[in-house]
């Protein structure tokens, strides 16, 4: 979900309770802490782990998303920082046990609203690493956004009072609920529009279209739905594994690029993947990419296409028993 429906959500829920300015404060902080992970990621470049230090990695977990709340309430409460946040919120944060709460409180919120979004979050994470998603909304919903960014409009030109703020959290939740009713028929259609015993769905920015991921052995079929006019067409089939040229058995290979950290982050972020693998001069040339990713990226306008072929894939050397990503 997007920046500031995580900051209105909050706001709107706090003033409905009556909560003071000081909950309000920290309830928001919570709603937005844990996409702050954007000044984390850097981390990942300079030095490649596991740790799920990416966005929507590790401070959207449960465990981790409490001390993410913390963290940040801490520093906003800060007289430095202070200041600047009671600009943006009109609120003034104010770091105590009861307000850690809210905070913790505006945390699961924004899991929440991300679980109802394409690939979701590792809300067990450290214990699994694996992500949970209701899938039902795209990675962020334009409509939503709009509706959000109309309501802060509204609120930073009237003072806020409990009868207004009331209105717009119900506008925001019935415009919520219906998005979401009308998705979940359309992910209905969609999982029943093509038989087969691997399927799932995934939705597309577009409010009536839908991928469907149809795994084989051996290959992955792609199709797109319509929810309009109920209907699937067929996009694209990608082997799981495409020897391109060289021949041999690459599996040795894929065990050792399995084990470097990139690729391990790859496929997690990743909704499904495969491989094309190359034998040259007893050296392995392996590119890892995700096939409906690929697929989103030739819908996408050209500069999107551009910008996505450098990070749709991790291409893996392995030559005399040593995997190096290139």
């Amino acid at each position: 979900m997007d920046f500031f429906s995580h900051a209105v959500l909050p706001y709107l829920l706090g003033n409905l309770f009556k909560r003071r300015k000081d909950e309000v404060a920290a309830f928001v902080i919570g709603g937005i802490a844990p996409d702050l992970d954007i000044f984390i990621m850097w981390i990942n470049f300079v030095y490649p782990t596991f740790f799920l230090l990416t966005h929507r990695g590790i401070t959207h977990s449960l465990f981790f998303g409490f001390f993410t709340g913390v963290i940040v309430l801490y520093i906003a409460s800060r007289e430095r920082v202070r200041t600047r946040v009671t600009r943006l919120i009109g609120t003034e944060p104010v770091f105590t046990g009861r307000n850690i709460a809210y905070a913790y409180a505006g945390v699961l919120l924004h899991l929440i609203l991300d679980f109802t979004t394409t690939k979701g979050v590792p809300l067990f994470y450290p214990f699994e690493a694996a992500r949970q998603s209701a899938e039902v909304f795209f990675y962020t919903d334009l409509i939503l956004t709009i509706l959000s960014v109309a309501i802060i409009i509204i609120l930073y030109k009237r003072p806020a009072q409990r009868s207004k703020t009331t209105k717009l959290l119900i506008i925001f939740l019935m415009v919520f609920a219906v998005l979401g009713a009308a998705r979940l028929v359309e992910k209905t259609g969609a999982e029943t529009s093509v038989r087969g015993t691997d399927i799932k769905t995934y939705p597309t920015s577009g409010v009536f279209d839908w991928y469907i991921l149809e795994k084989y052995q051996d290959k992955i079929n792609l199709y797109k739905y319509n929810g309009v006019n109920k209907t699937s067409q067929h996009i694209a089939t990608f082997q799981k594994l495409n020897i391109v040229s060289g021949g041999g058995n690459p599996t040795d290979a894929l065990l050792l690029a399995g084990g470097l950290p990139q690729v391990k982050m790859f496929e997690w972020r990743a909704y499904t993947t495969a491989v094309n693998a190359s034998l040259s001069n007893g050296s392995w040339q392996l590119e890892y990419y995700d096939p409906l990713q690929k697929v989103m990226i030739w819908d996408s306008p050209e500069i999107i296409r551009r910008f996505g072929a450098n990070w749709s894939s991790v291409r893996v050397e392995v030559k005399k028993g040593e995997a190096v990503v290139i």
